[in-house]
């Protein structure tokens, strides 16, 4: 807090394009996690391997920084450069319990987190169980879906 009062740049990026985000979320610090995400850290940046917090955190088995970044609308359904989402990353190193919370993720709908099969029709991932559920995300899905 001391660092960003003082104006620290939370998008800063180290050789690997690691920001304080993707580092916080690697080593399990969800609080740190919550500050920079509170402060306007970008819950989707890339590393050099197209990486994002959330399968930093799903690699490692970090089960409640995932929840934190799920919660803040991190995209689940990113894939690495080599093909990998966080479910798939989570599930090769063995962090089941991981694997379970971000299979039900993508299974809920955005706003009421109701269990629905029903997606979006311009993008095909983000879930919502109504069209009334879907009205009322748009604004805020739309970023993600159209670009």
């Amino acid at each position: 807090q001391v660092l960003l009062a003082a104006g620290f740049d939370k998008e800063a990026r180290d050789r690997e394009q690691y920001t304080p985000l993707h580092l916080a979320a690697h080593y399990g610090h969800d609080s740190v996690v919550k500050m920079l995400l509170a402060a306007g850290a970008d819950e989707s940046v890339r590393d050099l391997e197209q990486s994002t917090p959330l399968h930093l955190a799903a690699h490692e088995g970090h089960e409640a920084v995932v929840q934190v970044l799920l919660a803040a609308g991190a995209d689940k359904d990113t894939i690495t450069d080599q093909n990998d989402t966080a479910f798939l990353l989570a599930k090769k190193n063995g962090h089941y319990k991981v694997a379970a919370m971000l299979k039900k993720a993508s299974n809920e709908c955005l706003i009421c987190k109701i269990t629905t099969t029903l997606r979006c029709q311009r993008c095909k991932k983000a879930a919502f169980c109504s069209q009334v559920c879907q009205k009322a995300g748009w604004k805020a899905h739309k970023k993600k879906c159209c670009g």
